[in-house]
């Protein structure tokens, strides 16, 4: 398997005939590195790409029919514009590059961990998310299945309004598939987890469907839900025993923990589908809890809603009852032992544990950490399997009237799913 360590220094280097000057690093994958280059035949203000280069595979091998197939995945998808535009494909005798729209915004992962503004703002996660599900949609419409969605492969705009999905190198077409631990484990459904070949093939649509809601946890509380779907989780089995237990830990609103509950559902089948999940986020009026219920949350639950809104311009409406100090103490130094973990290599991918213990309440949920892909390789073309319908009946959505909370919970169950 080729690497990205493979692939040396190419700052200064023209490709495209001279066209594209290399005059940057951007970042670098499990099997490519980004670099920034810059049109030297666009006058005085050059047009700038993102271009990523790879280790041109041999022809005839099954890792060149697999650049070949993202190659033509991320084409078919870029005329979509939630989805990174490429340009053209350049073929040297020992590196494939792949010319892209630069986006100055960088990645979701890098905005969501180091910007604070948007921390509580409803319209602007709103609007950001929406934009996400668009871009798997326009995915899944054309017979295409990430495998690999997670902030890391979402780009963002300058301004912080638009969004952009890139990265197809684990896509498949296959609607089913058996290549188990494709992806990267943070973001896995758990019937993807693991490499029993005995078990039947994964609902890679699904599949995808489970990342969103990993992406959606982080936006609107700074956290991972869990490190890994699976019972060996203290994070997932609290989970799986107690189907509150995001809302017992994290500043969610009981709208946003209802829709996470129909996205984290354990059975594929069951898992709400993209077009449900659009439209009970358009009709959402906050993902974040209010701070009566924060001030009567737990201290784990407290502190985490002011390490979230810390610094936000909607701090003060959040946080009108601080939490104990000694709670903060405790968060930060989790956070910087996770970092010191990670750094020192003994908190590889899909490894960590995800707390130092159980409290009362629950595990503490992981922070949000960058991940690589766990398995590098994606399906070859196969005969699709026939996918289970993931149809569910629905009851129109009507004007609410004023209601108790578990009227409006309810209301919000019959509005998507019947037994």
């Amino acid at each position: 398997m080729y690497h990205s360590s493979h692939i040396p220094d190419l700052v200064g280097h023209t490709i495209d005939c001279g066209r594209l000057r290399l005059v940057d690093t951007l970042g670098s994958g499990s099997n490519g590195v980004i670099f920034l280059a810059e049109d030297t035949l666009s006058g005085s203000s050059p047009a700038l790409y993102a271009v990523k280069c790879v280790v041109r595979a041999e022809k005839g091998s099954r890792r060149h029919t697999l650049q070949r197939q993202e190659i033509q995945f991320h084409r078919a998808l870029s005329h979509h514009p939630n989805v990174v535009t490429l340009h053209r494909v350049i073929e040297e005798r020992y590196y494939v590059f792949l010319v892209l729209d630069y986006c100055a915004g960088g990645d979701l992962f890098t905005y969501l961990q180091r910007r604070r503004e948007y921390r509580g703002d409803d319209a602007f996660i709103k609007r950001l998310f929406l934009q996400i599900v668009d871009a798997l949609a326009a995915c899944h419409e054309a017979g295409i299945y990430h495998r690999d969605l997670k902030p890391e492969n979402i780009l963002i705009s300058e301004d912080a309004q638009h969004i952009y999905l890139t990265d197809f190198g684990l896509a498949t077409s296959n609607t089913h598939s058996k290549t188990f631990g494709a992806g990267s484990s943070l973001y896995m459904s758990p019937e993807c987890i693991g490499s029993n070949p005995a078990r039947p093939p994964y609902d890679t649509r699904a599949n995808d469907i489970w990342a969103l809601g990993v992406i959606l946890t982080s936006m609107i509380s700074g956290h991972n839900p869990w490190n890994n779907a699976c019972p060996t989780d203290a994070c997932y089995r609290a989970y799986l025993r107690n189907n509150r237990f995001l809302i017992d830990m994290l500043p969610l609103s009981p709208c946003a923990n209802l829709l996470l509950q129909h996205i984290f559902q354990p059975e594929a089948v069951r898992r709400i589908t993209l077009a449900q999940i659009h439209d009970v986020v358009e009709r959402l009026d906050t993902f974040f809890m209010r701070p009566a219920l924060i001030a009567k949350g737990c201290d784990y639950l407290r502190g985490s809603a002011e390490t979230y809104f810390e610094g936000s311009p909607f701090a003060a409406f959040y946080l009108s009852s601080a939490s104990p100090a000694t709670t903060l103490v405790h968060m930060e130094e989790g956070r910087h032992e996770r970092h010191r973990s990670s750094a020192s290599g003994t908190g590889t991918a899909g490894r960590q544990t995800p707390s130092s213990g159980e409290s009362d309440t629950g595990p503490d949920t992981p922070e949000m950490r960058a991940q690589q892909p766990q398995l590098e390789v994606a399906d070859m073309a196969q005969d699709p399997c026939i996918a289970h319908s993931m149809d569910v009946p629905g009851a129109p959505w009507k004007p609410r009237r004023s209601m108790s909370p578990g009227n409006i919970l309810r209301r919000f169950v019959d509005r998507f799913f019947t037994d």
